[in-house]
């Protein structure tokens, strides 16, 4: 991370207006967040809420035990997490949070399809055959697309996702998703591709933003890093799985780790459980974790994936 962007480097380009070293996404996504990209592709830069912010941090030595101890895990890594100040006049005026994570899609190979996967179905639908915009649950059920993969991979999922999940539930995570990248080895290359490595075109479609001139003498810039050595945190690059035909590759990410199930959540649970049933994406942790183990159990092909939890013995009489 600090060799591809870094603090300082990210500074420059961020006071100056310009990103110069980073590249916008074409959507800023429905939490209202903006994302870009750095110039060779390897992370994702991610402005999120002051609670998430927060939270990371508050789990952070959870987060970093988790991530070391389990290097082929699927959640999203962190690499930075900041916050840059903005002030007029000796007055704070504004505030922005952000992180640095991986970038899941980090590959030379096209990424045909996506999918977003919760396990739930209230308003997890996509109206559209763009390849750049992910499906999501609903999208699935009613093609009944299938993840094909063989079965000893299958069962290693199914052992990452328990480990991840449990994770979740110590920590009172909900509303996280798995990020599905499809890469077809029988499709050629299409128009909307876009290589992801240094030197490569920048994107066609840029979302729209707002340039406010900066004085670098008004703005605190506060990092967040582990003062680990890199190799503690080192990410194997264009990791994929291989179907069991060995016709498609699957990108696979757990990410949107950072909600908690606060008391403003549990009232949402309260009032959309109503409303809307069992399908909504705010319930408590385990609930969560259950259901999306078992929905990404469900679109294994052949029934490869194993139980979600491991067999528990009888009580002793």
């Amino acid at each position: 991370y600090l060799r591809s962007i870094g603090a300082q480097t990210l500074l420059t380009g961020l006071v100056g207006g310009t990103l110069a070293s980073l590249e916008e996404l074409v959507s800023t996504g429905k939490s209202g967040s903006f994302f870009y990209y750095s110039a060779d592709g390897k992370f994702i830069l991610k402005t999120i809420h002051k609670e998430e912010f927060r939270f990371l941090r508050r789990i952070l030595t959870n987060y970093y035990l988790h991530m070391t101890n389990n290097p082929n895990t699927l959640i999203v890594r962190y690499y930075g997490l900041h916050k840059l100040e903005f002030s007029s006049g000796g007055i704070r005026q504004k505030k922005i949070y952000f992180v640095i994570m991986n970038n899941a899609f980090h590959t030379h190979r096209e990424i045909h399809e996506r999918f977003d996967l919760k396990g739930s179905t209230h308003g997890r639908i996509t109206n559209t055959n763009d390849p750049l915009i992910a499906k999501k649950d609903r999208n699935v059920i009613e093609s009944g697309y299938r993840l094909n993969l063989r079965e000893k991979d299958a069962a290693e999922l199914a052992r990452r996702l328990r480990s991840d999940c449990a994770f979740f539930e110590q920590n009172n995570i909900i509303d996280y998703s798995l990020l599905v990248g499809v890469h077809s080895l029988e499709r050629p290359a299409g128009a909307n591709f876009i290589d992801r490595n240094p030197g490569s075109t920048r994107m066609v479609h840029q979302a729209e933003e707002e340039r406010v001139p900066l004085n670098p003498d008004e703005i605190t810039f506060e990092l967040n890093q582990p003062n680990t050595h890199p190799e503690e945190f080192r990410h194997d690059e264009d990791e994929h799985w291989v179907s069991s035909d060995g016709k498609t590759l699957y990108y696979l990410s757990i990410i949107d780790i950072l909600t908690v199930f606060s008391t403003k959540k549990k009232a949402e649970y309260l009032f959309k459980r109503i409303a809307y049933g069992g399908g909504i994406s705010a319930i408590p942790p385990r609930p969560y974790s259950a259901r999306f183990q078992q929905f990404i159990a469900n679109i294994v092909e052949a029934h490869a994936l194993p139980s979600l939890r491991e067999p528990q013995a009888p009580p002793k009489k």
